[in-house]
């Protein structure tokens, strides 16, 4: 095999070193019965029910919602310019 950790983006890495830790807590956890990671199943939820909610109220307030008639418009003006672009 032939790696090359330099041509190996941010993202990845967090999920390698993500997937490292819940693999060796998970280990500490059942073989020496001893919490590496100091999170009850309650704060695990709280956290994940946080982070999805600021996530999504982020994806909601970026993406364009056009509830007026005029922005309505506008996005059908736009969708029209996009397909004269793409023809």
């Amino acid at each position: 095999m032939d790696f090359n950790f330099k041509g190996v983006n941010k993202a990845t890495w967090v999920r390698i070193i993500g997937l490292f830790l819940v693999l060796m807590n998970q280990i500490s956890i059942s073989i020496f019965k001893f919490e590496l990671l100091p999170f009850g199943d309650e704060e695990i939820n709280e956290g994940v029910s946080t982070i999805l909610t600021v996530v999504i109220a982020i994806v909601a307030g970026w993406k364009n919602n056009s509830i007026t008639k005029s922005g309505q418009k506008a996005d059908k003006v736009l969708k029209e310019e996009k397909r004269k672009v793409v023809k």
